[in-house]
């Protein structure tokens, strides 16, 4: 078996303490920024859930007439979101997209923080060859700098706007908008992150 992008100790985690991240979503789940995302793309577009957890995103994009594609890596996140949305949700990592001029649009909300800085800049490539031209790209990291894990041992890599822009300038996207908040995670903590709303171009 080759081996995945995905960090097995952070999947770990995720499968451990499935129940109360269910909780943490069900309490905190009103997202702006998925509302912006899905003004800027077409009813019944093709949506790519990167990183789906419960399943939440993907509801509201069915109940907003969208046709999303759930994907998730931790195996408990899997089943909950098939037993919400009533419809199958592949088990992949991030280095197994491959889908080509396929997505109108990619969710990737906090999903996309659990790659190595190395590892970053292939999967923005990997979803730039999903995406249709001009399709949009969201996704959500923490902001700092470095790697590291969390008191729950996830781990994480952490960036600053400048250095998200010169990856997203290298895999052929552009910045349409960015966005900064600070929100209380699985571990309890508080921590500063950024959004980013790109479109892919040429």
């Amino acid at each position: 078996m080759r081996r995945m992008s995905a960090d097995q100790k952070t999947l770990d985690v995720y499968d451990k303490h499935i129940s109360d991240y269910e909780k943490l979503i069900a309490k905190e789940f009103k997202d702006t920024n998925l509302d912006t995302f899905m003004k800027m793309i077409e009813k019944e577009g093709k949506v790519l859930d990167l990183g789906c957890g419960t399943g939440s995103a993907s509801l509201e994009l069915l109940k907003n007439g969208f046709s999303p594609f759930p994907v998730d890596a931790s195996l408990e996140m899997v089943k909950v979101a098939e037993s919400l949305l009533k419809m199958k949700v592949r088990k992949i990592s991030f280095d197994e997209i491959d889908e080509y001029d396929f997505y109108n649009a990619i969710w990737a909300n906090f999903s996309l923080l659990h790659t190595t800085k190395n590892q970053f800049g292939n999967i923005l490539k990997r979803l730039f060859f999903a995406l249709k031209e001009e399709g949009i790209l969201f996704f959500s990291l923490k902001q700092g700098a470095g790697e590291s894990r969390d008191k729950l041992g996830r781990f994480y890599s952490y960036y600053e706007k400048s250095e998200v822009e010169k990856y997203l300038e290298k895999a052929n996207f552009r910045t349409k908008k960015c966005c900064k908040g600070v929100s209380r995670g699985l571990a309890g903590d508080k921590e500063n992150w950024m959004g980013f709303f790109c479109e892919k171009i040429r």
